[in-house]
C-alpha cells in the first residue's frame, strides 16, 4: 500500500491566506479558474469571499470595496491571459491612490517558454501600474521557504498603502495535483508551517505620515497675508470624510475662507450650519462670466485633494491671470495647470487642523476681518443668486419638447431632464447614503444641481484615472462593504463599457439602485468645439456621440436585477422608492427629453447672469 499522498500545495496556500487576512486584508474576490485552485480554496476559508468570472469585473468590485472602507480586498485569477485583465484597475488604483492586492496563479518553471497551454510570462504583468511585485515561488518545504510565505503576504499587504496606495502583484506557481491530497499530517515540514500559523504573520507597521512644520509655517503665512482667500476642494476619499470635514470647519473658522467644494469632496454634504454658509457650489457656474470672475478673485487659493473637476476652475488657473495657489494633494504631486507656487504634502486634515490651531492662536486684525468678511459676502450673494436662478429655470421649464418620442404620456406634462435626476436622487437618498458617480457628463452635472447643505452623503467617484470603465462593478464592491443605502448615477455608455459588471452587482445584497442616464450615447461631446461646430455635426455624431438604440431591460433580465425604465420625474420618484426599500440591486433606466445639452448651457448662463448681478447690487 503506497504512503498518504503529500498535501503541501493545500498547506502552503492555508499559510499565505492566513498571513493576508492576520495583516488585514478583509475580503477575497475570486475568479474561478484551475491553476488557482489551491489558493482559491484557502481565500474562501479564510475570508469573506465573492465570486466573479471576468477577472476585469472581479478587479474593479474589489476596487469599489478598497474605495469604501479604505482596506486592501485581495483578488485572485489562474494563469495566462486571466491576470492581464486587471491591468485598467491597478492603473485606477495607482492614480486614485487606494489599495488593491492581485494575486495571480501561475505554472511551474519548467513550462515557461515551451509553448505550455495557459502559460505566459506573468512576472511584473501590471509594470510600472503596480506599486511592487512579490513571487511567491513554488510550494517548498525547506524551512526558510515557509517562513518567507508569512513575510511575503505581510510586505505585499503593506505594499499596497505604503508609501503611496495602490495595486501589488503576487504571483504563485503549483505544480499538479492542484486539489486536496489525503495526508495522514504527519509530513516533515507539517509542526514547522502549523508553528508560523500560531506565530502568526509578522507586524509590519508603516511611519507616522504627518505634515511638515515647514509645510504648516508657510501655509499659516500665506493664509495671514491673504485675508481675502477660497480653499478649493476636489476628489477626496470616502473613508477620510468625516476627518476632513472636521479639520476643515476649524480652518473655515480661523481663516475666514470660502469654500468652493465640488460634490466628490466628501465636503460639500454633511458640514455644520457655520461652514455651510461659508461653502460654495456653484461656483464652476459663476466663473463663466468674466466680470464676476474678477469680482470674485482671491488674494490666494488653496487646492486640496485630486485637481478640480470644474472646467472653468481649471481655464482659469492655466491663464494668465491665474490667483496666487497652494496644492495641498495629500500624498501624490497634484498640479496639472502648473503655477502652484508649493504643493504642501502629507495628510490634508492633519495640516489644515494644525494650520487651523496656530491661526486661531494670533487671530486677524479688525481691518484684516472686515475685508475678508466683506469678500465672503460676495461669494455668497453670488451663490444664493445662482441657485435660485437654477431652480426657477427649472420650474419654468416643464413642457415636453417637440419631437420628444421619449416624452411623458399626454396626462403628464413634466417629462424627465437631465437635471431633474440628481435631485431627484438626493431627495431619495436618506441621511448617510452614498452615491457612487459616474465619469464624463454625470460628475460635471452633479455640480451643477445640487446646491451644498448639512444632511450627510457620501461620494464615491472613480477619478484617479477618470475613465468610464468599471462604475458598475465599483459600486457593486463597495455596496458589499457599505452598511448604508447606495445609489450609483451613470451615463448609458458607461454602462455599455460595464455590462459585466451588473453581475457584480447580482451578486451582493443590499439597496442599490442603479440610475442609468439613457440619452443614446455620449452627449459630453457635443458640449465640445467639435459639437458645436455645425459642419463637423454628422462626424461628430457618428464618431464620438456613437448613438446605440439600445434599451437596457435584456441586460436587466440576464442578471436578474429589477427594473424600470422611466420617463417623468413622478415616475423616476417611485423607481427610486422602490429601489431602495430592496434587498438586491435595481436598474432603472431614466430616459430624459432631448436638447439636454441645450437647456443645461442656458442654465448655467442663467445662473452667472443672476450671480454677476447680485454682485453688482
Amino acid at each position: 500500500m503506497s504512503a498518504p499522498a503529500d498535501d503541501l500545495h493545500s498547506a502552503w496556500a492555508q499559510l499565505f491566506a492566513v498571513s493576508l487576512a492576520q495583516c488585514g486584508v478583509a475580503h477575497a474576490v475570486i475568479s474561478p479558474g484551475s491553476r488557482s485552485t489551491p489558493l482559491a480554496l484557502a481565500l474562501a476559508a479564510q475570508l469573506p469571499s465573492t465570486v466573479l468570472h471576468d477577472e476585469r469585473v472581479a478587479a474593479f468590485f474589489a476596487l469599489g470595496q478598497a474605495r469604501a472602507s479604505g482596506r486592501p480586498s485581495v483578488v485572485l485569477a489562474t494563469s495566462g491571459t486571466a491576470p492581464g485583465h486587471w491591468l485598467p484597475a491597478a492603473m485606477e488604483a495607482r492614480e486614485a491612490g487606494l489599495p488593491l492586492l492581485l494575486l495571480s496563479a501561475d505554472r511551474p518553471w519548467e513550462v515557461q517558454q515551451a509553448q505550455a497551454s495557459q502559460t505566459v510570462d506573468q512576472m511584473r504583468l501590471l509594470g510600472q501600474h503596480a506599486n511592487a511585485y512579490f513571487e511567491l515561488g513554488l510550494p517548498d518545504a525547506h524551512p526558510a521557504a515557509l517562513r518567507a510565505v508569512p513575510r511575503i503576504a505581510a510586505q505585499a499587504v503593506l505594499a499596497t498603502q505604503y508609501p503611496l496606495a495602490g495595486a501589488v502583484q503576487v504571483n504563485a506557481h503549483f505544480r499538479k495535483p492542484l486539489e486536496p491530497q489525503p495526508s495522514d499530517g504527519q509530513e516533515p515540514w507539517r509542526t514547522r508551517l502549523e508553528a508560523l500559523v500560531w506565530a502568526g504573520a509578522p507586524r509590519l507597521i508603516a511611519p507616522l505620515a504627518g505634515p511638515h512644520p515647514q509645510a504648516v509655517a508657510q501655509l499659516v503665512a500665506q493664509v495671514r497675508a491673504a485675508p481675502r482667500g477660497v480653499l478649493v476642494a476636489g476628489p477626496l476619499p470616502l473613508y477620510q470624510g468625516a476627518e476632513l470635514r472636521r479639520a476643515l470647519q476649524r480652518f473655515l473658522v480661523a481663516s475666514g475662507y470660502v469654500l468652493l467644494a465640488e460634490a466628490t469632496s466628501q465636503l460639500r454634504f454633511g458640514l455644520d450650519a457655520s461652514a455651510q454658509a461659508a461653502c460654495c457650489g456653484a461656483f464652476d457656474a459663476l466663473l463663466r462670466e468674466p466680470a464676476l470672475r474678477q469680482r470674485l478673485r482671491p488674494d490666494l487659493a488653496l487646492e486640496i485633494g485630486a485637481p478640480a473637476v470644474s472646467a472653468q476652475w481649471l481655464a482659469w488657473i492655466g491663464g494668465d491671470d491665474a490667483p496666487a495657489r497652494l496644492v495641498l494633494p495629500g500624498a501624490r504631486p497634484a498640479d496639472p495647470a502648473g503655477g502652484a507656487q508649493a504643493m504642501l504634502l502629507g495628510p490634508v486634515a492633519e495640516l489644515l487642523d494644525a494650520a487651523a490651531a496656530q491661526l486661531q492662536a494670533q487671530p486677524r486684525g479688525d481691518d484684516e476681518r472686515r475685508s475678508g468678511k466683506a469678500y465672503r459676502q460676495r461669494w455668497q450673494a453670488a451663490e444664493a443668486a445662482a441657485w435660485t436662478a437654477r431652480a426657477q429655470g427649472v420650474l419654468t421649464d416643464t413642457a415636453p419638447e417637440a419631437g420628444d418620442d421619449t416624452a411623458a404620456p399626454a396626462h403628464d406634462i413634466a417629462p424627465l431632464h437631465e437635471h431633474d435626476i440628481a435631485p431627484l436622487l438626493r431627495a431619495a437618498l436618506p441621511a448617510g447614503a452614498l452615491l457612487a458617480i459616474g465619469n464624463s457628463s454625470p460628475v460635471r452635472d452633479l455640480d451643477h444641481d445640487l446646491p451644498p447643505d448639512t444632511r450627510p452623503l457620501g461620494l464615491l467617484h472613480q477619478r484617479g484615472a477618470a475613465g468610464i470603465d468599471g462604475g458598475v462593478a465599483g459600486a457593486a464592491g463597495a455596496r458589499s462593504v457599505s452598511q448604508s443605502p447606495m445609489a450609483l448615477l451613470l451615463g448609458d455608455v458607461a454602462l455599455l463599457h460595464d455590462a459585466g459588471g451588473l453581475a457584480a452587482a447580482a451578486a451582493v445584497r443590499g439597496p442599490l439602485a442603479i440610475v442609468v442616464v439613457n440619452n443614446d450615447g455620449g452627449r459630453i461631446f457635443e458640449r465640445l468645439p467639435l459639437g458645436r461646430d455645425p459642419e463637423m455635426a454628422e462626424a461628430c455624431e457618428r464618431l464620438f456621440v456613437t448613438p446605440h438604440g439600445r434599451a437596457f431591460d435584456g441586460l436587466a433580465a440576464t442578471w436578474g436585477l429589477g427594473y424600470r425604465r422611466v420617463h417623468t420625474p413622478a415616475a423616476l420618484a417611485a423607481a427610486l422608492a422602490q429601489a431602495l426599500a430592496a434587498d438586491t440591486a435595481m436598474l432603472i433606466e431614466a430616459c430624459p427629453a432631448p436638447g439636454g445639452s441645450a437647456r443645461r448651457a442656458g442654465l448655467l448662463v442663467a445662473m452667472a447672469g443672476a450671480a454677476e448681478a447680485a454682485t453688482r447690487a
